[in-house]
């Protein structure tokens, strides 16, 4: 990921904005695009082609269809397309001097580049746990939010399956953390394999965890596919994106999570 950051920067530097634009622009979107691909396709071809008969027994609600997919397809392609352009403009600003993406691991010392990784993945949950919740509001749910939660029984490829409105909202945890902190180049693509990997195995549709995970004491905290699955089904509560801590201190985790993950993580039954 970071070779195309050091093309791309050149690129930046050189004369012709729009040209410029463009290279970073497409770059990116291949870039981006095989990793999101990657993880989606076979999450979808494990779970929902492959193992389909044997982990019946494990899905959550119901299977997503043929339309369901080829949707989420279509908005996913959409929402590379907001995140590469985001991505054009980062890159300008670092040119610029105005946000800090460095090389070398320890220009800022070795601990913050230890602790910079899961500091920004608890800064885009928190981040997420709010903008989701607003996205939940009347008029942003009609206009922007109900796009993603068409899919009541989603696939690996709604993880990308966004309004453009949304899009844009979802890709700005990078560009405000740059703001306030310089990152380096390794942990932003660090950063951003962990998202769209987790990401796509949220929406699998089908619970893959072991039956203990969600009930043990260190598992409970992390978001499981059914948690996030059963916010697809009834669009309340379940709002956090990698951690369950949000939902059980503002009383948002629904009462049923534990009785669906039960059902969805029981043995397979006897032939």
């Amino acid at each position: 990921m970071t070779d195309w950051l050091h093309d791309s920067v050149a690129a930046m530097a050189s004369p012709g904005p729009w040209r410029s634009f463009r290279h970073v622009f497409i770059v990116s979107f291949i870039d981006d695009g095989k990793y999101y691909l990657l993880s989606a396709l076979v999450l979808w071809l494990l779970l929902h082609v492959v193992l389909k008969k044997r982990l019946a027994h494990r899905a959550i609600g119901g299977w997503p269809t043929r339309a369901d997919v080829g949707r989420e397809i279509m908005y996913s392609i959409s929402t590379l397309c907001v995140i590469t352009a985001l991505n054009a403009g980062i890159l300008a600003l670092v040119v610029g001097g105005v946000f800090e993406v460095y090389a070398e691991p320890l220009k800022h010392g070795l601990a913050w580049l230890l602790l910079s990784l899961p500091l920004m993945i608890v800064w885009h949950d928190v981040y997420f746990y709010w903008t989701h919740r607003l996205l939940h509001t009347r008029w942003l749910f009609t206009r922007v939010h109900g796009v993603h939660h068409r899919s009541r029984n989603p696939s690996p490829w709604a993880a990308f399956s966004f309004h453009p409105v949304e899009a844009l909202i979802n890709s700005m945890v990078v560009p405000i953390a740059l703001v306030a902190v310089p990152l380096n180049e390794y942990v932003i693509a660090a950063f951003a394999i962990h998202q769209i990997v987790r990401n796509a195995h949220g929406h699998a549709a089908v619970e893959s965890l072991p039956r203990g995970f969600a009930r043990h004491w260190l598992g409970g905290r992390f978001v499981t596919t059914t948690h996030h699955h059963l916010h697809h089904e009834t669009g309340r509560g379940n709002y956090g994106l990698w951690f369950t801590w949000m939902d059980r201190l503002f009383g948002t985790e629904r009462a049923d999570y534990f009785e669906r993950w039960d059902k969805a993580t029981a043995p397979r039954p006897s032939p």
